[in-house]
């Protein structure tokens, strides 16, 4: 009862505060709409293989995606008064999909506990972890040296914790674990550990073990961690333990397998997977066991240099003894750049000083030895092994299909052996940045600047896009050259080669579609539309912001039709899944009628379709009522408009005043359409009606009916404003035109709106000044649809300059259309007028021949 007698007892809001509160919640969308665009891109860009991440990682961005996905809904119903109450169900519906992806069950496949490393390959790695599989799939497939050995499964894991017990003890003493305390965290470690090593193994695991210390012929062994995801797509460097020569007895590889599982359970360990939000029965720990190689010199190579990845050089380094001071930073090992092409040519060679050596004990473990000094200063590795590990590189890479980090032995017989290979991270640009810098240009660019959206190479003629209606006129294997970014090319995606445009950023629509679609694309190609000529053929660099003339065989041929090793990769899968029900676009024309909540189906069409409204409902502001709100003061000025304005925030330097100048208004927006009121080369015919009985919504509400406009009754205008903010609408004598427009340094977030319609003459005439406006209008990079003599245009996502230039253009435009009241009587006219916009002939002097001869 209370409740309802207090909503007639509340004061009414005031209108300014009413509308100021619309402008917060719009902003507010603008806001959180660009953060789920970028977190969606960086999501993208780590699917590209070219980043580390893990589960943790995509805990953490589903986590922002949820909450800038429920801001976008619950503020966009607020601006609405509920208008969309389906976007709560569908928002629910598409997290909770999202969020059963990041739960999923690590299946451990029913293999025996022990594996020969013979019958491995790449497909063994749920079984025996990463590396151990991509090391017997070298074996096998290349025939390449590795070493004697086997592996201890996934299952053979799973069987010691839960045969023991030990699952659950360990479970419910890592549940204690703070990431916080870290005192507390190396306690439960050392219990943890302790754990491990103090369970015995059950009867059939440890006689399988012992078996498989008999079968394999070596004096010692190698023993190290072989994670199912370590040193794939997790980040585990240094975490898990390897231990080097240890006697092959039964009873020291019993105690060497749980050192390696107890080390699951150091400190770092435990912080690490923790903090990543990984469960224990994640990441199950296979093992590697391998002969040990009595190394003569060690190191590790790289099949490109992961900082210059188009330098075409392999990086190896070396040490004296055992590898494992070529990677501690214990010394500075030699460090080799050989040319990658036939002949291997050695670019670059630093032989570092190298006084000590790791080396293996006669009887058991590693022991350091000081060096002779003529040893110390000598290079580890002769023209020829270089040339030898260089060709392994290659093969390796082919066969795996992306660069490759591979550790590498020379024994005391000369042979090289391999011992592990993985996929090596190149050092791409962040997200978003500039291009790295380019040593080798096979050709002088055309143009080389700008945003990586999407990265890649591809070549093929130019289409130039001149507006979204050509779209169905891309032919396939083009490279699609445009002003802006359109959502629309989604159409086309299926057959482009490569997209550049002039301007857009990596995180709007059409750049976010590229990456679905795998299409190089670059954006912020200012002048492109320009340089590049229609039917020109091209070869498109994204990775490194260049457009080339011709076709570059030489960048085409390095693109590789192998899927990537890490591909396979469990989380990469998760993340894959992840981003289908977040980045797909369903809802890209706002004007199908299928361009509703109810039909929104990912992440993506959700932000897609709030943006949307958002502007829309700002476009529709109440102006009837604006103009009787508290805090209205017109506007004083030489120009024929009866002005009205209202400031929601920042737009004016001083508030309160009835009476403004041109002086007085801050807002960035409302100054640029002034300005362009005001060209000297605009002609303002007639005056405002002196007679007026009211203020109608000219503009505002005219969608809705458009017979308001005809029912006019005066010839006011009115701006709301804020300092980056303007709804304008105006009647210009029968004309009536609005424009609705945002201006920021985020290039996202800036937008114009237009509309204009109306006029005395036939309808035949005002249809012909709509087709006017909509060239012209497309010309300055709007978006335009014409019903009728409605002329509505849209252009977004430009940046603060450019949109402030436009904005200008669109209110010279406003006055320049007044003019065309009655002159418009052919499609030939049409064409005059056209050309003497383009011309700047803004005061239509070649319609008055006495003015022209002039």
């Amino acid at each position: 009862m209370f409740k309802f007698l207090r909503r007639f007892l509340k004061p009414e809001e005031d209108v300014q505060e009413r509308l100021a509160r619309k402008f917060a919640h719009f902003r507010q969308i603008l806001e959180s709409n660009n953060q789920a665009l970028a977190v969606m891109a960086d999501m993208e860009e780590k699917a590209g293989g070219e980043f580390l991440f893990d589960t943790g990682y995509l805990q953490q961005q589903v986590g922002l995606l949820e909450k800038h996905l429920t801001t976008m809904v619950t503020e966009i119903n607020a601006l609405t008064d509920q208008a969309y109450p389906e976007l709560v169900r569908r928002h629910q519906e598409i997290i909770q999909a999202i969020r059963r992806e990041l739960s999923p069950t690590w299946e451990i496949p029913d293999s025996p506990f022990v594996l020969p490393l013979k019958s491995l390959n790449r497909e063994s790695a749920p079984a025996v972890g990463g590396k151990m599989a991509a090391l017997g799939e070298i074996a096998a497939k290349l025939g390449l040296a590795v070493p004697p050995g086997f592996a201890i499964s996934t299952r053979a894991y799973l069987h010691f914790l839960s045969a023991s017990g030990l699952a659950g003890k360990l479970s419910a003493l890592l549940a204690q674990a703070s990431i916080t305390d870290l005192e507390s965290l190396e306690d439960i470690s050392r219990q943890a550990q302790d754990l491990v090593r103090q369970t015995p193994l059950p009867p059939d695991l440890e006689e399988a073990l012992g078996q498989a210390s008999h079968s394999l012929a070596a004096r010692h062994l190698a023993v190290r961690s072989s994670a199912v995801g370590e040193d794939a797509r997790f980040s585990f460097a240094g975490q898990f333990l390897t231990l080097l020569n240890v006697p092959n007895t039964p009873e020291k590889l019993v105690r060497a397998y749980k050192e390696i599982v107890a080390s699951k359970f150091r400190p770092r360990a435990i912080f690490y997977w923790k903090y990543r939000q990984f469960a224990l029965e994640e990441l199950p720990m296979a093992v590697g066991v391998l002969a040990m190689v009595d190394a003569r010199a060690s190191g590790v190579m790289f099949s490109q240099d992961p900082h210059h990845p188009e330098a075409n050089a392999v990086l190896i380094t070396a040490v004296w003894g055992l590898g494992k001071y070529a990677v501690d930073g214990t010394i500075t090992p030699d460090l080799y750049r050989v040319a990658r092409d036939r002949g291997h040519q050695v670019l670059e060679a630093r032989v570092a000083e190298k006084p000590v050596a790791l080396v293996s004990r006669e009887d058991e473990g590693c022991v350091e030895v000081t060096l002779p000094q003529d040893q110390a200063h000598s290079p580890c590795l002769t023209a020829e092994y270089l040339g030898e590990l260089t060709e392994v590189a290659l093969k390796l890479e082919k066969h795996f299909g992306g660069p490759q980090d591979i550790e590498w032995a020379l024994d005391f017989n000369n042979r090289l052996v391999i011992l592990q290979s993985r996929p090596l991270q190149l050092g791409a640009p962040a997200f978003g940045a500039q291009p790295r810098e380019t040593l080798w240009e096979p050709a002088p660019p055309l143009l080389n600047f700008g945003i990586r959206a999407s990265g890649g190479v591809a070549a093929g003629p130019v289409f130039i896009l001149q507006s979204e209606r050509e779209v169905g006129q891309i032919p396939p294997g083009a490279v699609v050259v445009a002003r802006q970014p359109s959502a629309r090319l989604v159409l086309a995606m299926d057959r482009v080669a490569a997209i550049i445009t002039e301007v857009g950023n990596p995180t709007d629509h059409m750049s976010i579609l590229a990456r679905e679609f795998k299409v190089p694309a670059l954006v912020d190609v200012g002048g492109a539309t320009r340089v590049l000529r229609p039917g020109q053929m091209v070869t498109v660099d994204a990775d490194a912001a260049r457009v080339y003339p011709g076709v570059v065989l030489e960048l085409l041929e390095r693109r590789t039709g192998t899927e990537p090793t890490w591909k396979d990769n469990p989380v990469y899968h998760m993340l894959d899944a992840i981003l289908k029900k977040t980045v797909p676009l369903n809802l890209y024309d706002p004007e199908s009628p299928e361009f509703r909540a109810e039909n929104c189906r990912t992440l993506h069409d959700l932000t897609r379709f709030i943006h949307e409204k958002a502007m829309d409902a700002m476009f529709f502001l109440d102006v009837e009522e604006a103009v009787e709100a508290r805090g209205v003061c017109r506007l004083k000025t030489d120009l024929p408009l009866n002005l009205f304005v209202l400031d929601l925030g920042g737009g004016l330097r001083v508030k309160g005043q009835s009476i403004i100048t041109e002086e007085d208004i801050v807002s960035r927006p409302f100054r640029a359409l002034l300005r362009g009121f005001h060209h000297p080369r605009v002609r303002w015919a007639g005056s405002v009606a002196p007679d007026l009985k009211g203020f109608i919504s000219v503009w505002a509400n005219t969608m809705y009916d458009m017979a308001k406009g005809e029912r006019g009754l005066g010839g006011k205008s009115f701006a709301i404003i804020t300092d980056r903010y303007l709804n304008f609408n105006s009647r210009l004598g029968y004309h009536f035109g609005f424009c609705d427009a945002y201006l920021s340094e985020e290039r996202n977030d800036n937008y114009i709106s237009f509309q204009f319609k109306g006029g005395a003459a036939s309808v035949d005439r005002r249809e012909r000044r709509a087709r006017l406006l909509g060239q012209i209008l497309e010309g300055l990079g709007f978006k335009v649809q014409i019903k009728g003599d409605l002329v509505q245009g849209r252009m977004a996502k430009y940046s603060l300059l450019e949109t402030e230039e436009t904005l200008e253009m669109t209110a010279l435009l406003m006055a320049f259309c007044r003019q065309l009241d009655l002159a418009l009587t052919s499609d030939a006219m049409l064409d005059r007028v056209l050309q003497a916009f383009r011309r700047e002939d803004y005061g239509l002097a070649c319609l008055r021949p006495e003015e022209a001869a002039s």
